[in-house]
């Protein structure tokens, strides 16, 4: 449908829930949000029946789901993929990578041939290969390098602008130039799989958005003899940071401090969801290697090593607001507007407004997707 009206409806939008208004699409486009009605005439009409009408999910770091990940690039297992995320309402998402450079150039050869693969997929997140091996968590080390500038230039030259964000180990020699080197060219530095203390820290000032990678997770963590890296989302509240809500990566009590005492501005919830993700819990292959996905997570079989989460953010969502007790209008907005604005899309989606893509789905009273409006 090109010109509709959704009636009925809780609007969630980025502050507050909005009832007796009605979303209005034209071409795509969300037109007004009104309560009179009387000049949208000749508009399809769709009766939400009282659910809520939400901005579409993001999955800011994943790297698999359903069955397949994103180092299989073959055409039929990404648009598996795109479908099987769509179905949990999720319609934005970035494919996120070891630093495999071959199967890193597959799929963007797959993204750039397809226009559905291009607005669903803003780019591609590189874990590595500039990070510390004592915490690269479960990076094979072989994807592991120092800081290389030439190297640098080299994947991003084979992205081809599709590098959106990398993952480096700041007190690695040589990282404060490809942190510059990043940020110059439009890539979001990332900073984690790091033992660092924050006293040998560069300084991170200059135009544009630095993360952090998992918070807490393949990092030097928060004690009174040093200062790690999860201490600096708590001294720096500029920062993005991403938080793991599925009770495995991050125990539930810290997600707990995360909401009470870090900026909700910057709280990005994400899953670093595996290619087990949203299935029957069982043995599975990623990157060559076998894993096992069970109530403990998503681990490499042999070493029994974390590696990944089977819940993807939809599930994460109903999860945090149980644990915490936050609003559905804030959780929504940690996994819909603050990764759009941290991504640098939030002018066109992440949230309900007027002049923003329609990108709309409907949740029940759980907090369950029940339809996905997006194209």
């Amino acid at each position: 449908m090109d010109h509709y009206r959704i009636k009925n409806g809780k609007i969630v939008l980025k502050d507050s829930i909005l009832d007796g208004h009605d979303i209005i699409v034209d071409h795509g486009i969300i037109a007004d949000i009104a309560r009179d009605r009387t000049g949208y005439t000749g508009f399809d009409i769709i009766d939400a029946e009282g659910a809520y009408i939400s901005p579409g999910l993001v999955e800011m770091h994943i790297h698999g789901c359903g069955g397949y990940g994103f180092d299989d690039a073959e055409n039929r297992n990404i648009f598996h993929i795109l479908d099987f995320l769509s179905a949990r309402g999720i319609n934005t998402f970035i494919p996120t990578f070891l630093p495999d450079r071959e199967k890193i150039r597959r799929m963007v050869r797959q993204i750039k041939s397809s226009d559905l693969l291009k607005k669903k997929i803003p780019g591609i997140y590189i874990e590595g290969p500039f990070i510390n091996k004592e915490k690269k968590g479960g990076i094979p080390p072989e994807y592991i390098h120092e800081p290389d500038l030439f190297l640098l230039k080299q994947i991003i030259r084979e992205t081809e602008g599709l590098l959106k964000l990398m993952t480096v180990a700041p007190e690695k020699k040589g990282n404060r130039e490809i942190f510059d080197y990043l940020k110059k060219n439009g890539i979001i530095p990332c900073l984690g799989h790091s033992d660092c203390n924050l006293g040998n820290v560069f300084a991170m000032d200059g135009a544009g958005p630095v993360g952090i990678t998992h918070l807490f997770n393949a990092m030097s963590g928060i004690s009174h003899k040093k200062t790690g890296l999860a201490m600096l989302p708590f001294l720096n509240r500029d920062l993005f940071f991403e938080l793991n809500g599925d009770g495995i990566h991050v125990n539930d009590d810290l997600i707990t401090i995360c909401y009470q005492q870090l900026n909700r501005e910057r709280c990005i919830l994400i899953s670093d969801a595996a290619i087990a993700a949203g299935l029957e819990y069982g043995e599975y292959v990623f990157y060559s290697k076998q894993v096992i996905s069970d109530a403990t997570g998503v681990r490499y079989k042999e070493g029994n090593l974390l590696m990944g989460a089977n819940m993807l953010v939809d599930d994460i969502l109903k999860r945090f607001i149980r644990l915490t007790g936050a609003p559905l209008y804030e959780a929504i907005r940690f996994i819909s507007y603050n990764p759009c604005r941290f991504l640098g899309i939030d002018s066109r989606r992440g949230s309900i407004e007027k002049g923003k893509e329609a990108d709309l789905i409907l949740l029940d009273d759980e907090y369950n997707v029940i339809r996905n409006l997006t194209n």
